[in-house]
């Protein structure tokens, strides 16, 4: 048996190490030296070529080594029979609630000001809510959104988490289902998207959205790009429906250089780094859940093709 490898960022040798930490003795192959595809069982991927997976015909499990796994399924090839296992590690489920941590606090009191007063050599304060006065509103439950929910909860703010199907986080409040999303919308000073891309959060964040939210909210976006209407987050802050917004992803990734995201004055840009891959932990996980399929278990989380994470 092997395993198919794919990361051009990767320090492979770190992989082998973590492979060998759980007694796992096969070989960890990358596209250029893979030779033979057939006594590949695993894979362990980011982004990989398009039509590499469907060449390996024995394929038993792909890792994605991120948690998100449109990467693997963009591919039009890829072997959709084959379960994906999305990343599900502490440090990036860490890395992500510090960001959204971050642009809350900078936005709750209003932290851009005070780079307009130094620029204008102001020596001046401004009032902010306390933060049990401050409305946070977080789409998306899993386990990333659970931890950001209770870090802001313990903060002191008021959170309400939104999903699909009903949740409970102590202290905060749940809600659930298309019919209570118009509340959340209506009630977020400071709106967070951690959605997963789907056919139905596709521009979730749209006109609609904006135009519902209390005048000079604030949008933080670190789920998907296309989870975005552009032209219609633009138009909110060019009207100050929505002052500012803070984005981590994008449509198009690098963001292009004529893109109008860059010269916005209200625009946050960050380069999809608000929970990169911590390479360490994740091939210990990665390599966990390999164990588990040789001892005869089942690796998770596997990924519900038909809600698309």
């Amino acid at each position: 048996m092997a395993i198919f490898f794919h990361w051009s960022e990767a320090d492979i040798d770190l992989w082998r190490d973590a492979l060998a930490a759980e007694n796992i003795d096969l070989e960890l192959r990358p596209l250029e030296s893979l030779g033979s595809a057939a006594d590949v069982e695993f894979a362990i991927v980011w982004a990989p070529p398009d039509g590499s997976l469907k060449t390996m015909e024995n394929l038993k499990y792909i890792f994605s080594i991120g948690a998100g796994v449109t990467h693997i399924t963009l591919d039009p090839d890829y072997p959709s029979n084959v379960p994906i296992v999305r990343l599900q590690d502490r440090l990036l489920v860490e890395d992500m609630s510090c960001h959204i941590i971050h642009w809350v606090l900078h936005y709750h009191r209003y932290y851009a000001r005070y780079r307009q007063y130094q620029n204008e050599r102001k020596w001046l304060r401004h009032r902010y809510p306390e933060n049990s006065a401050r409305r946070v509103s977080i789409l998306g439950l899993g386990q990333t959104g659970q931890d950001a929910c209770r870090r802001l909860q313990s903060l002191g703010f008021s959170v309400t988490g939104w999903a699909r199907s009903q949740k409970e986080i102590e202290g905060v409040r749940c809600l659930a289902g298309q019919e209570t999303f118009d509340t959340v919308v209506r009630e977020a000073d400071i709106l967070v998207n951690l959605l997963p891309l789907t056919a139905e959060t596709a521009e979730i964040l749209n006109a609609s959205v904006f135009d519902r939210m209390p005048k000079g909210g604030f949008i933080i976006n670190c789920a998907r790009g296309s989870s975005v209407d552009d032209s219609a987050l633009l138009a909110a802050l060019d009207s100050g429906q929505i002052e500012a917004a803070a984005l981590d992803v994008f449509r198009e990734e690098p963001l292009p250089d004529d893109d109008p995201y860059w010269s916005h004055p209200a625009v946050s840009v960050t380069p999809h780094a608000a929970a990169p891959t911590n390479e360490r932990s994740a091939a210990e996980f990665i390599a966990a859940q390999i164990r588990t399929c040789l001892d005869g278990g089942q690796p998770a989380p596997i990924v519900d093709l038909a809600r698309g994470y």
